[in-house]
């Protein structure tokens, strides 16, 4: 997997206001072939964590239903990036 196409597509689909301004999730990545995305939420213990290479589905749980629809965002986001960085050549 391209690692930096990952990242840009990511950065891409989620937008400044999201990654920067949005401060009730934290999102962080790390750094492999099949990378976990990482979910924070402030003011509580939560997280969630999945592969980038996993759909919504398998990643979000019932217990954060408030934020379910904006986590399916990121998580779809992030699968999307993970198919870009692994399917296309350029």
């Amino acid at each position: 997997m391209n690692k930096e196409r990952f990242h840009n597509a990511l950065a891409l689909s989620l937008g400044y206001e999201r990654i920067v301004k949005d401060k009730r999730i934290t999102i962080q990545v790390d750094d492999s072939d099949d990378p976990w995305v990482t979910l924070t939420f402030q003011g509580g213990p939560e997280v969630v964590r999945f592969k980038a290479s996993g759909d919504a589905d398998s990643a979000l749980t019932a217990e954060k239903l408030e934020l379910r629809d904006e986590m399916k965002v990121i998580v779809d986001a992030a699968h999307q990036a993970y198919i870009q960085a692994t399917t296309n050549p350029f």
